[in-house]
């Protein structure tokens, strides 16, 4: 069953009985047609694509910038300029390729390279009068059941109840009385599920199409503005591709989603979803504070410190953290953040400052405030499909310098509380920025005065544009954001699948 408020779709093309993936540089015909075509084959358009494949009856189009390996061509359409304070340029934070940025994480567990895990924590959902435009439109407690299975399709464990879960004699705690700190855990799961495991899987549908070197420019709309005729691919020949839909998901990353957004408008009408000037802005980064070293109280401590370094429990591979509980953020007002510990940071070379031998590293994880002026805007400058190039405003604001202060300053003492150690702090060391996770750019509210899409992830506005990742997100916590991306996408999934495609 299709929404009445859907275009009706032409028949989809013969040769798609037997094929399963093409190359658009060499396909030889101008369009095609399926119930739902996805923007990108990442973490977020791998996981609907399989969901919804999973129902048998609806044909997809997933439509991938890249290939099946790096590509110097593909990548240069990342490229990008940067305005405001040191960050890297949109090139080397993002990768096209089937699988997404995930064939570049450089997370490690022995041989393999993955991702650390882990979901947002409930204040992360809530407003709060004392953080700027907090408040999803929903609770965690909606998101739990899609965090389960995310957990799932990442590869890791159960979830778990804090750092006790993984406790053991030979691996015991660091002594953290009642307080600001408690102990939680990252989960590692390798980057080969999206990278080979699920691309793999759509290869095998038969209600999947993937469409190779074929990238999203154009989103060409019915003359009322309410919704999108079809998707417009360029490939390396002068003729775009036409992809008809009934329903259309932009999937492709915290900067391509707005981008594309910007650029789908009409001489009377504003880019798609900004009637509140909000598409690109709010642009969130989970910037790393690297200027705190442990000194601990004795030997003891320090083995304690190794413990929480990356290893093997009987539920899966996990690394602790410190972190705030919950009700410490809610009573002191205070971010969401997390410490690392690493006591054999000497082997990373960027690691820029050496301090006392017997000194532990601390790697502190922030989340950073949103604001309207950290955006994604489009450059004068156009790339070779004659796309405006991104240009990314950021810069690290003095509510963020005042967090990272408080937070600096509560980890020490609570440190030196229960008698660990006490923490050496180079006031001069910036925070880096460079975590490469891209967040906020079209942010989710019920109000389409407060935000880019509904919490369903439509686009305001429009009757069937969808937007998955963490582009939808209204505030970003400090985890990174592929679990919470995964469990978004699955809900959507569920959405598209009972609401408009049967």
């Amino acid at each position: 069953m299709v929404s009445a408020l859907l275009p009706r779709v032409p028949p989809l093309r013969v040769f798609w009985a037997d094929t399963v993936e093409v190359d658009a540089r060499t396909l030889d015909i101008a369009s095609l047609a399926a119930d739902v075509c996805i923007v990108g084959a990442g973490p977020a358009g791998l996981t609907i694509a399989r969901a919804l494949a999973m129902r048998g009856a609806v044909r997809i189009i997933v439509l991938e910038s890249g290939g099946h390996g790096p590509d110097p061509q593909a990548q240069i359409l990342s490229e990008g300029t940067t305005i405001g304070d040191a960050y890297v340029g949109p090139g080397a934070s993002r990768h096209r390729q089937a699988g997404g940025t995930a064939a570049i994480w450089n997370t490690w567990f022995g041989q393999e390279s993955g991702g650390k895990y882990a979901p947002l924590d409930a204040v992360d959902f809530e407003a709060r009068e004392w953080w700027p435009l907090s408040g999803w439109p929903f609770e965690k407690a909606l998101l739990e059941p899609y965090y389960e299975r995310a957990r799932s399709l990442c590869g890791l464990g159960p979830n778990s109840d804090g750092g006790q879960d993984w406790t053991s004699p030979d691996r015991p705690l660091l002594p953290l009385a009642p307080g600001l700190l408690t102990t939680d855990v990252y989960q590692f799961g390798p980057a080969r599920l999206f990278t080979h495991d699920y691309v793999r899987e759509l290869q095998q549908a038969h209600n999947v199409l993937l469409c190779l070197h074929a990238t999203a420019v154009q989103l060409a709309m019915d003359e009322a503005g309410r919704s999108v005729t079809h998707v417009g691919a360029a490939r390396e020949s002068s003729r775009l591709l036409r992809v008809r839909a009934k329903v259309y998901l932009l999937a492709a990353g915290g900067i391509e989603n707005a981008r594309l957004l910007l650029v789908a408008h009409g001489p009377d009408r504003p880019s798609l979803g900004n009637q509140s000037d909000l598409v690109g802005r709010c642009f969130m980064e989970h910037p790393r504070d690297i200027g705190c070293q442990l000194v601990p109280a004795d030997r003891r401590v320090r083995d304690q410190c190794g413990h929480y370094a990356f290893h093997r429990s009987p539920t899966g591979v996990v690394m602790r953290r410190l972190t705030f509980t919950d009700d410490a953020r809610r009573r002191e007002q205070l971010p969401g953040m997390s410490v690392t510990l690493l006591p054999r940071v000497r082997a990373f070379r960027w690691w820029p400052i050496r301090g006392r031998h017997d000194a532990v590293p601390l790697l502190i994880n922030l989340e950073q405030a949103p604001d309207r002026e950290n955006r994604i805007m489009l450059a004068t400058a156009r790339d070779r499909f004659d796309l405006p190039k991104p240009e990314i405003h950021w810069r690290w604001r003095d509510l963020d310098r005042h967090n990272l202060i408080r937070i600096r300053t509560i980890v020490a003492d609570e440190i030196e509380r229960n008698g660990i150690g006490r923490v050496v702090v180079d006031p001069d060391v910036p925070p880096d920025p460079n975590a490469h996770h891209h967040m906020g750019t079209t942010r989710m509210h019920h109000d389409p005065r407060r935000g880019v899409v509904s919490p369903d992830g439509r686009v305001h506005g429009v009757s069937n544009l969808f937007v998955a990742g963490s582009s939808v997100f209204p505030t970003s916590g400090f985890a990174n954001p592929t679990l919470t991306i995964v469990a978004l996408a699955l809900r959507l999934a569920e959405h598209l699948s009972d609401r408009h495609v049967r």
